[in-house]
């Protein structure tokens, strides 16, 4: 890298280069050394890696070893250095650093620094949901209009045989069943899969043939949108989401697949993947109640927003709903001129015929009959080929090997066999019931529960805690721990973990407010007496963790947020999978 001497230099730092070289940092590339670590400042920076940890997956289905992934963050702000600048070469400050001309920082870390420049802060997300303004008729047309700034039409993306679904809960496990199946149904078909949110890293949003991008490539299609959006002249960008959905539209295009499969958003109607003129067919997972100062508090209001991505002329099916809301999809078929909605039952034990889906819990067997239905379309109007009914052989494979990291996950770190992790990202009152459920049947009676908790956004803790407490007469968790999804004890995030929409909460009130919830929802339930820790930080939370497991072995539950998931998978140095 460069470097003549190893000493590394802190703009933050009273060990800073000398006066000589101040006027030249705001025109200097900053790079980190192989041989440094970085600690970055929130909101907008990162931190380094925790130290390098195993984990497997205990599940006999989904076998994986889990190593840190590659790539720490690099700031002007504190990095151990190389510039990049032309100033006087006689400064004996020159004896420790190599200096060259270098054009602006286009590296993985660069990217998310600027993506995390996009999103919308606390407030002023705060305001719009207060006025409804998140769901406006303005909505796809500014984002028509930043996809043709990008260089496309939306009837471009028409060739890449797009499957778009929709629904409150499922949606992105019923994605990643119909990228599982496609991929496996004749080892041809290049896919291309777009879902949020991530666990760890942003790239996972965005994957071809099951595997997230690399951080080089990222990076790459990043910095070619960013540069056509600024070549037209205005410098304006989409916000976080809408961004990162432009940018998957360009990686599919350029990467060729074959197929690209959409998770909406938030509702549908006018989600930033709606932009879409023609896709093969549209899919609506299981409905209930979720952001509804944006959707509508009704299931009707619900359905009415998710069947917003029917198109004329394309098939739509959708997985078994409630009358009200099934009522309005059957509606806003007719209205939009659906060529058909066709309503898919989960499978029978019969249909599966011992067929196991890969991905854990009851609750998946309904996903995995809706992504039957939405591939054996794909398979039949794109290829033409027909397949049989129930499960058809050609999908066995997809569904067995479907793999969604975070959702009904159990693993085991190799250095700490005592600790079982559960991770299921479960974030409403339907889906934190399946996830009770789940925990209830997977976990083991012997040894010590932990329930590691946080919930992002106005949700009611009473609600989302209440089924969970219904099983502590059966479960038992001797500790419930809360804590923001802050990911590191210095108070700092993990750069793709930034999150400028959650509310600061110094004196983690909202945590507080979680611990006295479980208390009274498990009275209320009859579970018995409770003892709860409020923490700062994930990092804190696995460190209790682990001194709370040197005595005898420990389950723990952790869920109410995919950030959440992904905060604990990143300091306990998961791979990004």
């Amino acid at each position: 890298m460069f470097i003549v001497r190893r000493t590394a230099y802190s703009l933050s730092s009273p060990l800073s280069p000398p006066s000589s070289l101040s006027s030249h940092w705001s025109s200097t590339r900053v790079f980190l050394s192989s041989s440094f670590h970085s600690v970055r400042s929130p909101p907008t920076l990162s931190q380094p890696r925790p130290p390098t940890t195993n984990c497997h997956n205990r599940s006999p289905r989904n076998p994986f070893l889990r190593q840190p992934s590659s790539g720490l963050v690099c700031s002007l702000a504190t990095a151990s250095t190389l510039v990049e600048s032309t100033v006087n070469s006689d400064d004996p400050f020159y004896s420790r650093i190599k200096i060259f001309p270098s054009p602006m920082p286009r590296s993985y870390a660069d990217a998310v620094d600027k993506l995390n420049g996009l999103q919308t802060n606390f407030a002023v997300l705060e305001a719009v949901r207060k006025t409804g303004g998140s769901a406006n008729k303005d909505a796809i047309p500014e984002m028509v209009e930043f996809i043709r700034r990008s260089g496309y039409e939306p009837s471009d993306f028409d060739d890449l045989n797009l499957i778009h679904v929709t629904g409150t809960k499922g949606k992105g496990s019923t994605c990643a069943l119909t990228e599982s199946i496609l991929r496996n149904y004749n080892g041809k078909i290049k896919t291309g899969l777009y879902t949020s949110p991530h666990l760890m890293e942003v790239r996972e949003r965005i994957r071809i043939n099951g595997a997230p991008i690399s951080q080089d490539l990222f990076a790459k299609y990043f910095f070619e949108v960013w540069d056509r959006l600024d070549s037209t002249g205005d410098k304006s960008k989409p916000g976080y989401f809408r961004f990162l959905t432009v940018l998957a539209f360009h990686v599919f295009k350029q990467e060729k697949v074959d197929v690209a499969i959409l998770e909406v958003g938030v509702g549908g109607a006018y989600d930033s993947t709606n932009i879409i003129r023609t896709p093969i067919v549209c899919g609506v997972a299981a409905l209930g109640i979720d952001h509804v100062s944006v959707l509508g508090s009704t299931l009707g209001e619900i359905a009415w927003n998710k069947a917003g991505i029917f198109k004329a002329g394309v098939p739509a099916v959708t997985s078994q709903q409630p009358k009200e809301g099934l009522d309005m999809l059957e509606r806003r078929a007719k209205e939009l001129k659906a060529d058909s909605l066709r309503v898919v039952q989960p499978f029978t034990s019969s249909q599966l015929g011992g067929v196991t889906v890969g991905l854990a819990g009851h609750h998946q067997i309904a996903n995995a009959a809706l992504a039957t239905a939405l591939c054996r379309t794909w398979v039949e109007k794109v290829l033409g080929e027909k397949v049989g009914n129930d499960v058809p052989k050609e999908f066995v494979k997809g569904i067995v090997n479907a793999r969604w990291p975070g959702r009904g996950q159990i693993l085991v770190r190799e250095n700490k066999p005592k600790i079982t992790w559960f991770f299921d990202g479960a974030h409403t009152a339907e889906s934190i019931q399946v996830c009770a459920d789940w925990f209830k049947d997977a976990s083991k009676q012997n040894g010590k529960k932990v329930l590691v908790f946080n919930c992002t956004g106005p949700r009611d803790g009473d609600t989302l805690l209440g089924p969970l407490a219904k099983i502590q007469s059966t479960v038992h968790f001797d500790q419930a721990v809360f804590t923001p999804a802050i990911t590191f004890a210095s108070n700092t995030y993990k750069g793709d973990l930034v999150n400028n929409n959650a509310p600061l909460d110094l004196e983690l009130k909202t945590q507080k407010t979680l611990a006295a919830c479980w208390a009274k929802q498990v009275s209320i339930a009859g579970g018995g007496e409770v003892t709860t820790t409020v923490l700062p930080s994930i990092e804190h939370c696995v460190n209790w963790i682990d001194d709370f497991a040197k005595s005898e072995d420990v389950q723990v539950l952790v869920t109410g947020s995919l950030h959440l998931v992904g905060g604990v998978q990143s300091v306990l140095g998961c791979e990004v999978l």
